[in-house]
């Protein structure tokens, strides 16, 4: 029998990386600023290399800030996924890596009802798209009342290979069973404007509760699939992340 592989909270890790690397590159630029009140300096060109310790620093902790945004998403929807019945078994940042592609699903719901890829969404403002779309459009309003739009990569473009992925995945290990996805935008402060027949685009922490409790399969699921994935996962076929 295989260990259990864990991960143990990769993206934290890699957030508390950056801030440690932000703080590290500032403290040269930070001494020297101190020094320079005190009258101390270098000449020339020279006196501009200091700064570019902070300049570093600064990029890690964007990097940082992209990572919180997303780890806010995650928690709400951790929280949102505790209140399912025990009977659902939620694996988070889940990591497949295969012949056909690589991909990192932010929840796996494994339940009776089928298995599900839950991508999640930490998105604010109002969201416009179509599943078709190569792109989405984020329209937003700024602090001083500015309006502005982003693009972003359409998620539910996004869901379907990670469903495909898995579903070779399984198949591969003898279980030919249906995965489908789900796109939870978790902000409260988000509205989603978008046309999406075959992927479900949940905005609601209840409605997504009640989207996966009450799912009708499109294929009939086996309950010895279900009972053989979750075997697969919790015995080290795949990383995932300590809950």
């Amino acid at each position: 029998m295989r260990k259990k592989q864990y991960k143990q909270n990769s993206i934290y890790s890699k957030a508390n990386t950056y801030v440690t690397l932000s703080i590290l590159f500032w403290i040269p630029t930070i001494i020297y600023f101190i020094a320079f009140t005190q009258g101390f300096h270098f000449d020339g060109i020279f006196h501009l290399l200091p700064f570019i310790p902070g300049l570093i620093g600064i990029n890690f902790w964007r990097k940082y800030a992209a990572l919180k945004s997303g780890l806010k998403g995650e928690e709400r929807t951790s929280i949102a996924l505790q209140e399912l019945p025990s009977s659902y078994k939620v694996f988070r940042s889940v990591q497949i890596n295969t012949s056909e592609g690589n991909a990192e699903i932010d929840h796996l719901v494994v339940a009776e009802n089928g298995i599900f890829i839950v991508e999640v969404k930490n998105h604010k403002g109002n969201i416009v798209g179509n599943e078709a779309d190569y792109k989405w459009t984020q329209h937003k309003v700024g602090r001083n009342g500015g309006r502005y739009s982003n693009q972003m990569g359409n998620p539910v473009k996004q869901v379907r290979r990670q469903t495909f992925i898995l579903s070779k995945f399984l198949k591969q290990n003898s279980i030919p069973t249906w995965v489908e996805g789900v796109v939870f935008f978790c902000n409260p402060k988000v509205s989603v404007n978008v046309y999406s027949e075959r992927t479900a685009v949940i905005t609601d922490p209840d409605e997504l509760k009640k989207y996966l409790m009450n799912y009708v399969p499109k294929h009939k699921v086996s309950k010895l699939d279900i009972e053989k994935t979750k075997k697969l996962i919790e015995e080290g076929a795949l990383e995932y992340d300590a809950v």
